[in-house]
């Protein structure tokens, strides 16, 4: 079994290239929150130390239960080194005697699993450091030059300019340190292995890698690097919250219920996935006709017909009833969708829904109650 590890998050304030990256939003969250995020999913991990100077900063660590560890000034600069910082958080949380795995709060993007990679190969190996890479692609050694004053193209090494090489196929393997995790020992990290001097000592002696492919870490040093990742993670959240609305549609469909509403299946789960974009977007606490507007431009965005506020008379015998009554969305005169911003769904609700589907002549109704923490908590499917 894999001894549970420590997780030590680095995240100073300070930035030359881009102040404020570990806080800034990137994907819908604070940037560090993915970091906090992927570090809460792993399995391998016990303990979360997140290391800054950054007052805002804090303040996420402490809604998420992080231990925060208050970096002091001189491990703060931008000349401090990162083992330098990791090991005065490590100290200052009685030095548990566990794995430690460094992260940083400026990588969102790193793909499942490449912690609990890491720490147990760390575990697995015995040895004092893996560090993730990824391959370097098209900036490749063989194709690095200097370039004089006056232009003049010389090799990085040797005679032979790009080492005769001008297809990327005919390169040899080459990788670089991602920054997507560094696993260790608390020897290696307090620099007990008699390893040779330099800014990377605390690497131990036996040193492993793990791999990662082209784009599966971002490490935000730059505005474009900030928008590379904000791209990928929405696409990301697009993906699962829409993955998520067809497993809800299928959850809450009886065995029936799939028989007399099959055809509808599809547009069920995509109009779940819209709602919980929106729900995602703003959190409860809002007015109904705030989710309602929201969620409309969200279903027409996706390419759903959908109408809000639409009139439903009353017939009564031979006489039309001017009503006033109003259902919140028709979608594709097929579903009606009442939403709600309320404490709990009640009774009268659900035959509120049922009401306008009579009236509407459509056999599927969603109530949605945006006042919940998960959307998935207030929904309810009806079915004429």
């Amino acid at each position: 079994m894999t001894p549970k590890a420590t997780a030590i998050i680095l995240a100073r304030a300070g930035s030359k290239g881009l102040p404020g990256k570990n806080h800034a939003i990137v994907g819908g969250k604070p940037c560090i929150q993915w970091t906090i995020d992927a570090a809460k999913a792993a399995t391998t991990i016990n303990q979360i130390i997140v290391s800054t100077d950054d007052p805002e900063i804090i303040t996420i660590a402490n809604a998420a239960d992080c231990t925060v560890v208050e970096r002091p000034k001189e491990l703060a600069h931008d000349t401090a080194t990162i083992d330098s910082a990791a090991r005065h958080a490590y100290e200052s949380t009685d030095s548990p005697d566990t794995p430690i795995v460094i992260l940083y709060a400026n990588v969102p993007v790193r793909p499942d699993g490449l912690i609990d990679q890491a720490v147990n190969l760390l575990v697995k190996t015995h040895c004092h450091s893996v560090q993730s890479y990824t391959n370097v692609g098209k900036h490749h050694p063989w194709w690095t030059v200097k370039i004089d004053n006056d232009g003049t193209i010389h090799p990085w090494q040797g005679d032979t300019l790009y080492h005769n090489t001008f297809r990327r196929q005919d390169l040899p393997p080459a990788q670089i340190p991602d920054g997507g995790v560094i696993a260790l020992t608390p020897d290696a990290l307090m620099q007990r292995l008699n390893a040779p001097e330099g800014p990377h000592s605390f690497l131990g002696t036996d040193r492993r890698g793990i791999m990662t492919n082209e784009g599966e870490v971002i490490d935000i040093d730059t505005h474009i690097d900030q928008l590379v990742a904000d791209a990928i993670l929405k696409e990301r959240t697009k993906e699962r919250l829409t993955t998520e609305g067809t497993e809800i549609t299928e959850k809450i469909q009886t065995g029936v219920e799939k028989e007399r509403d099959g055809e509808y299946a599809d547009l069920t789960h995509k109009i779940i996935g819209c709602a919980m974009r929106v729900h995602q977007e703003l959190g409860p606490g809002l007015l109904e006709s705030v989710y309602e507007v929201c969620l409309l431009d969200e279903l027409r965005n996706s390419g759903i017909q959908a109408t809000n506020q639409v009139c439903m008379d009353v017939k009564y015998k031979d006489r039309i009833v001017r009503s006033g009554l109003r259902l919140d969305l028709l979608i594709e005169d097929r579903i009606v969708l009442e939403i709600k911003a309320v404490e709990t769904l009640k009774k009268v609700h659900q035959a509120q829904l049922l009401t306008y589907m009579k009236l509407s002549n459509c056999k599927i109704g969603l109530l949605m109650n945006f006042n919940q923490s998960t959307l998935k908590s207030g929904l309810k499917r009806m079915v004429l």
